[in-house]
């Protein structure tokens, strides 16, 4: 999910994106389908389960020069994540440099 700034370059393909974009990523729980998988006769099908937890990343340039332009924020069960988890984010991004540190295509 984004905001409309997100959105906007998403759909227009900019990269980078601009300063104001939010960007939001929820992660469930993949839960097998019992009902789909005896449509499909086996084990295939799968279902969000129950949330894991909410991660957004924030684009500031010049706030968050240190970590590419973006900052990060984890949060499980509506608490923020620990420092010392947060300070994975960063790296693990920046495999994704082509594209803005950003691992989510637009998807029409």
């Amino acid at each position: 999910m984004g905001n409309d700034v997100a959105i906007k370059a998403y759909r227009e393909g900019k990269l980078p994106f601009p300063d104001g974009t939010i960007i939001a990523a929820l992660h469930y729980r993949y839960v097998a389908s019992e009902e789909n998988n005896k449509v499909f006769g086996q084990a295939q099908s799968f279902v969000p389960g129950s949330p894991t937890n909410i991660q957004f990343m924030v684009k500031d340039s010049t706030k968050y020069a240190a970590t590419g332009g973006w900052g990060f924020a984890h949060f499980q069960d509506g608490k923020p994540g620990e420092a010392a988890f947060m300070k994975s984010c960063f790296p693990c991004h920046q495999k994704a440099k082509g594209s803005d540190l950003v691992f989510t295509r637009y998807a029409p």
